[in-house]
């Protein structure tokens, strides 16, 4: 037999419903607390976007501290790429403004060349042409990088800059990451004035250039332009420039 209840007992069991609903707490907001506290989610891949309901995390945290994720292997880091995958883009005409606009002069990167399966790392002037959308570089002939570069044209070079422990500061970090190719250009191509002006010597004359130096165009493939500024924009720090337009 099923059982029936009263209009009026219904009445009383909505309401004691209602009381026992209102006694408990509000739900509240998931978040990963701002002193550290690790909360374990779910293993993932580095192409997983994180979902609407997501706990609210502190900026700079990483997928993998909460989440166990399979790296790949890939030109642009995947590690970096979950960042690419939760965060706001620019454009890639924008992000070339940006490089535009951290590279006003001849700035210091850190070059990596490598022969016989071994990088070698210098330090050395890069000069942005923003038009051709290429670098170059001033390099004594004879060096150890020409030699490479002769053999090896590829080449791997980044400029960095941001907040150190000893300097203190507003923690914020930036960084140029070069994927390209160099082609040594000696002083017997017709091509060596025309960018000798564009390199702007200081302390050496055009004459004593054309015996001394060699120069580099460094044609970028990829830039990985880092600013962790771009957060509070709602950007990914990390923005990805390729040359054929693909991101």
């Amino acid at each position: 037999m099923s059982r029936q209840f009263s209009p009026g007992l219904l009445a009383i069991l909505a309401l004691a419903s209602c009381i026992a609903a209102a006694a408990e707490p509000p739900a509240a907001s998931r978040q990963i607390a701002q002193d550290g506290r690790v909360v374990p989610g779910p293993a993932i891949t580095p192409k997983q976007v994180r979902s609407a309901d997501h706990p609210r995390f502190p900026p700079g945290w990483t997928c993998s501290e909460c989440h166990t994720v399979t790296f790949g292997t890939d030109v642009i880091s995947t590690a970096s790429r979950q960042y690419w995958n939760n965060y706001a883009h620019l454009t890639q005409d924008k992000i070339w403004e940006r490089v535009v606009k951290a590279l006003p002069g001849r700035e210091r990167f850190s070059m990596a060349t490598v022969h016989r399966g071994r990088p070698t790392n210098t330090t050395i002037d890069f000069v942005l042409d923003k038009d051709e959308r290429v670098f170059y570089a001033v390099s004594e002939k004879g060096t150890e990088k020409l030699t490479h570069l002769k053999r090896n044209p590829n080449i791997s070079a980044v400029r960095a800059d941001g907040w150190t422990v000893a300097e203190g500061g507003a923690r914020q970090w930036f960084s140029i990451q070069i994927d390209g190719t160099s082609e040594v250009i000696t002083s017997k191509d017709a091509r060596f004035m025309p960018i000798l002006k564009k390199y702007e010597l200081v302390r050496i004359s055009e004459e004593r250039a054309v015996r001394r130096f060699d120069i580099q165009r460094i044609t970028p493939r990829h830039i990985v332009f880092f600013d962790t500024t771009l957060l509070a924009e709602g950007m990914s720090p990390y923005q990805y420039w390729s040359r054929d337009g693909r991101q």
